[in-house]
């Protein structure tokens, strides 16, 4: 059809645009793509010329999908897909999963005499391996007269991908000549397979053989360093950024999130400070790390840094300011950090609506915490989780349970977090029968095996009801070793019931696992000392010296116009620490003055 001919047929502003600017120019603009596909559609049978135009510009944007729907659509107007666009389709439905429509192309370029192509012969090899026929991708493979690096890298991906390294390590090794890309797809091959201490090993190799490593591969070795916590590999391959040129946001944000999980925050804000751009990643990755690392204050600054650069919040940005605001447990900050993020009206996924309801719980809002969870959509176990355990560390044991019930009607399979949440709900209301069977149901029911943390629960429950030789023998019958944490709940369950006999016992399985834990030696003095045993107090404090066990000094935190303070006993680290104590002097002069009743402090005291 004639371009003027064209025109007449279409709406003005396409017809406009026709005229404003080339076709192919609007094919390869995002922004007037959809006028383009108009355009397109509107001719009968378009030439070999404008099908390359228009699917070359495709494949550009990455619209992997439309390109597979307009090779139906000519498919069907009786146009053919030119030879030159073949290995794009074949592109495309390699990275759409396209599995039919892939072998109908291999199909095309058969009977159209393509095979022969190297640049068909390699798509198909990528197309193969990418949906997981190796089969047919070594078939495709073996048939080519002349087997370049290319082919071959996208043989070992797919290797990788079915979990095959043994067969992708023999290409690699065979291969007489290898590329970048060779060693970041072997590389990334291990690393697949979490063989993470090889794939090291093979960067290294390739440093050393010469090998020119690229963006890729350092950011491969960032994310391995950051799963293993090799922080001393991380280092090195950080030098080759300068050295190399490869910096650019990508690979620092991967060189931050591996300071991040090898617990070395100040050099990944080193980093974060060394960007000349920041995108909501890095900022994300930044705060996250924070929080992550037990440092909510820098986290909660960092955010007010980025509100002030206008970079607008994503989920993951606002799941690190929730953890942060969570940690600090501050009932006012609470509430103003979750009033800005329900204000950004991003919808409340599982992973949001958790940290959300995490945080409300944590800083005393359960109520608020309630309605976010009434408000998810999908609520997959870890809502429902968060909920049940908000509802019972606030002493809603009944609802726990309700919710519970809720949930095992709804369908959703509890986990092994779920029982815990759950018994904490029994403890704190003292429902011990209710615990035991949820215990059981736990293991007969839902096939959760206990966990130590489970047993933790349960011995709680025991000694909050006091009943203590039945959480020993509870104890003694575990499955899984007991650790510090239950005999520590029985020995303090034993100065609550003034059971010295069986402190004894606690105290000694407690010496064992932890002979400098100070806090063992002085509640043992303490049920000595109730049952007025004072001898065998003496030989406590004397095998304390002996064994130079010292005691660990206890901290006082209160929350102050959104800020938590923390104070130890004649401390001088706070900044007005001068003016706390003169107020408390002269709290203590107008107590002085009052004349207190003695009875009446020794209560306190």
């Amino acid at each position: 059809m004639e371009p003027r001919l064209l025109r007449s047929h279409l709406p003005t502003n396409l017809a406009y645009l026709l005229k404003t600017r080339p076709l192919h120019a609007l094919l390869s603009d995002a922004s007037t793509s959809q006028a383009a596909r108009h355009l397109f559609d509107a001719v009968p049978r378009p030439t070999a010329a404008l099908c390359s135009a228009f699917l070359s510009g495709l494949s550009k944007l990455s619209l992997h999908r439309e390109l597979i729907e307009t090779v139906s659509s000519l498919h069907r107007r009786g146009a053919g897909v030119p030879p030159g666009c073949v290995p794009l389709v074949l592109k495309s439905c390699a990275l759409s999963a396209a599995a039919c429509q892939g072998r109908q192309a291999h199909c095309h370029a058969l009977v159209r005499g393509m095979l022969g192509d190297v640049f068909v012969q390699t798509a198909l090899v990528d197309f193969y391996a990418k949906n997981g026929d190796m089969v047919s991708a070594v078939r495709v493979f073996e048939e080519m007269p002349v087997k370049d690096p290319i082919p071959m890298n996208c043989l070992i991906t797919g290797y990788s991908k079915s979990g095959d390294v043994e067969k992708a390590r023999r290409l690699f090794d065979g291969m007489p000549r290898r590329t970048s890309a060779s060693w970041n797809s072997m590389i990334a091959c291990y690393a697949h397979g979490g063989e993470f201490h090889e794939a090291l090993a093979l960067f290294d190799r390739m440093v050393s053989e010469g090998a020119s490593p690229n963006a890729i591969t350092i950011t491969t070795v960032f994310s391995i360093c950051a799963k293993t916590g090799d922080i001393d590999t991380g280092r090195r391959a950080r030098a080759l950024i300068v050295e190399r040129d490869l910096q650019n946001m990508i690979v620092h944000t991967a060189l931050m999130e591996m300071y991040v999980k090898c617990r070395a925050i100040d050099e990944a804000h080193r980093e974060f400070d060394r960007m000349p751009q920041r995108d909501v990643v890095a900022w994300s990755t930044m705060i996250a790390g924070y929080a992550q690392n037990g440092r909510p204050h820098e986290s909660l600054e960092l955010f007010e840094r980025m509100k002030v650069t206008n970079c607008k919040p994503n989920e993951v940005t606002l799941v690190g300011v929730l953890s942060a605001c969570a940690q600090l447990g501050s009932d006012e900050l609470g509430e103003q950090i979750g009033n800005y993020v329900e204000s950004q009206r991003l919808p409340l996924t599982s992973y949001l609506g958790s940290a959300l309801i995490d945080m409300y719980i944590k800083c005393g809002h359960i109520g608020r915490a309630r309605n976010v969870f009434t408000r998810m959509e999908q609520k997959v176990v870890i809502a429902w989780n968060s909920m049940i355990r908000g509802l019972a560390l606030n002493g809603f044991a009944e609802d726990a349970i309700a919710l519970y019930e809720k949930m095992v009607s709804d369908s959703i399979q509890p986990n092994e977090i779920t029982f815990v949440a759950l018994l904490t709900a029994c403890t704190h209301a003292g429902l011990v029968d209710k615990g035991m069977a949820f215990f059981e149901e736990m293991k007969e029911k839902h096939h959760v095996s206990p966990q130590v943390e489970h047993c933790a629960c349960m011995v709680d429950l025991l000694c909050k009801s006091g009943r203590l030789w039945e959480a020993y023998k509870f104890i003694c019958d575990m499955e899984v070793e007991p650790n510090a944490v239950i005999w520590s709940t029985l020995l303090s369950a034993c100065r609550a019931h003034s059971d010295v006999e069986l402190a004894k016992l606690a105290a000694g399985k407690l010496l064992t696992l932890e002979p400098d834990n100070s806090s063992i030696y002085v509640l043992l003095s303490n049920i000595y000392a109730d049952a007025g045993l004072w001898g065998d107090v003496r030989e406590i404090r004397d095998l304390m010296r002996s064994k130079n066990v010292q005691k660990l000094s206890a901290y006082s935190w209160i929350e102050l116009d959104g800020e938590v303070h923390k104070f130890l006993v004649q401390d001088t680290y706070h900044p007005r620490s001068a003016e706390i104590y003169t107020v408390v002097d002269a709290l203590g002069l107008q107590l002085d003055r009052t004349n207190p009743d003695p009875e009446l402090i020794s209560e306190f005291c």
